[in-house]
């Protein structure tokens, strides 16, 4: 009950700090923003002898940032951020083959993850409005709130739980099509196992990891 507080407080740090954090420039060195995303997730676990990113979720989330570079070919931005998650996996059946109901599986995850990314705009096109492209890079710290996992005879009970909490890498690539709009494709990978085997309890679940493609987003305030 404790960690859901000081989660979230947090949130609400972030979130306040997103709707005050406000600049007439944008790009200065030394300039606060913050804002509001929201997108969809594409997730499987690796180690759980299903292949492919067929768990469709969702994501949504505030951030805050600071510019720490900018010149005419080049800019560097310190991002903060704080995002519901929804991760896990899903068995699929190739169209060409037919479906088996017994091969059901869903693992349904929820995060509050909690990136620190370095973002770099590497090119700006300026035609009628503004265009950034920017990489971004760095870790997340993600804090594990729920799981809910089925096969063909329901509820799945026995297995390993997952841990707390979650630390991952992720990269990405964003295109600012206008000062305050954005879409970014993401990715993210766990550092460390998210679900170690028990051999007492269950032989066969292998350590298992998350992986996420993200499509995000933004608002800039």
């Amino acid at each position: 009950m404790a960690l859901k507080k000081h989660i979230l407080c947090l949130f609400a740090l972030v979130f306040g700090a997103s709707l005050t954090l406000q600049a007439q420039d944008l790009e200065s060195v030394g300039t606060f923003a913050g804002g509001v995303s929201a997108g969809l997730t594409a997730t499987q676990i690796s180690g759980d002898n299903l292949a492919g990113f067929h768990k469709v979720g969702a994501t949504a989330g505030v951030f805050a940032n600071c510019v720490l570079a900018d010149q005419p070919k080049f800019g560097l931005k310190l991002q903060l951020e704080m995002n519901f998650v929804m991760k896990g996996s899903h068995s699929y059946t190739p169209p060409s083959q037919p479906v088996d109901p017994m091969s059901k599986y869903v693992l349904n995850l929820g995060y509050i993850e909690v990136p620190v990314l370095f973002r770099f705009r590497f090119a700006r096109i300026t035609i009628r409005n503004r265009s950034d492209f920017e990489l971004e890079a760095g870790p997340a710290f993600g804090i594990h709130l729920y799981t809910r996992e089925r096969d063909a005879y329901g509820a799945v009970v026995g297995r390993p739980e997952f841990k707390w909490w979650e630390l991952s890498m992720m990269g990405g690539l964003s295109y600012r099509f206008k000062e305050h709009h954005a879409v970014t494709l993401r990715y993210s990978n766990s550092i460390l196992p998210v679900r170690k085997p028990t051999w007492a309890v269950n032989q066969t679940v292998k350590m298992q990891f998350n992986s996420v493609l993200y499509l995000i987003y933004s608002y800039q305030f």
